[in-house]
């Protein structure tokens, strides 16, 4: 078997955009937190191998956390926790 160190460790900056428009309900949104969530479950989380970062658009542009923000699995879940549902009519903050 081939042993490659760098395959052991891979590395990765994944920025997830989030649709937090009224075209969008709130039933939804929680879907695509829990999506997120899932897929930050299969990947190791680190500021060394794979960083994390989640920005919001509705009416404008967010950014929630860049990708240097958080260097943990739980760390990135819990904001993504977090994250505000704006819906329609709602504004992002400045």
């Amino acid at each position: 078997m081939y042993d490659c160190p760098a395959c052991s460790s891979p590395k990765a900056d994944i920025v997830f955009v989030v649709d937090s428009s009224g075209s969008i309900s709130s039933y939804d949104f929680d879907k695509v937190r829990s999506f997120i969530e899932s897929v930050v479950d299969s990947f190791d989380i680190s500021s060394d191998t794979v960083r994390v970062g989640l920005i919001q658009f509705s009416d404008d542009d967010y950014v929630e956390f860049d990708l240097s923000e958080y260097s943990s699995k739980q760390a990135v879940k819990t904001a993504v926790e977090a994250i505000p549902y704006y819906g329609s009519g709602k504004q992002l903050p400045v």
